[in-house]
């Protein structure tokens, strides 16, 4: 995978779907890793191709500002708070469609601020196809986005391929 120090991650948990969000970044400069067992945690989709770390970091913080405001937003529905406290915390767990949308949502609004080159791609490497499809109704990716297939062997980062769809 090129230009891996520029790039943004998106783990999920198998069982409970939550997910993380980490820049090379900042896993990089914690002075504590983040212990993410192997069994449990997946990559879920791997952003590569940032021009510069900035804009890859400034990719991180609108999808982290995006998410909590849909987390927010959905904690204080009347239709969420009419269920039992036991579903609600499963349904609050349950964010990879949430940050799949949000991913869309933050590439959108600012990533374009920084390309410099107008034919300058982003390749987007899912875990799973799946994945790549919950988007949101009626949206598409952008067209600067291109989707490959992440491959994993033990739950770790081996190659891609770039399926060369900007879908």
């Amino acid at each position: 995978i090129t230009n891996m120090s520029h790039s943004v991650y998106l783990f999920r948990h198998i069982q409970t779907n939550q997910v993380i969000n980490r820049s090379l970044r900042q896993l990089e400069t914690v002075a504590r890793p983040t212990h993410l067992r192997k069994d449990l945690w997946r990559p879920l989709v791997a952003i590569t191709g940032f021009n510069t770390s900035q804009s890859a970091q400034a990719v991180s913080d609108a999808l982290l500002q995006r998410s909590k405001v849909r987390q927010l937003e959905f904690k204080t529905s009347p239709e969420h708070l009419s269920r039992r406290k036991s579903q609600r915390q499963v349904d609050e767990k349950d964010l990879v469609e949430k940050s799949v949308v949000s991913l869309r949502e933050a590439l959108e609004s600012v990533t374009p601020k920084h390309f410099s080159n107008n034919n300058a791609k982003l390749l987007a490497l899912w875990e799973q196809p799946r994945f790549l499809e919950m988007k949101g109704e009626a949206q598409e990716w952008p067209a600067f986005i291109e989707h490959g297939q992440l491959e994993l062997k033990n739950n770790r980062f081996v190659s891609a391929s770039n399926n060369s769809s900007s879908a």
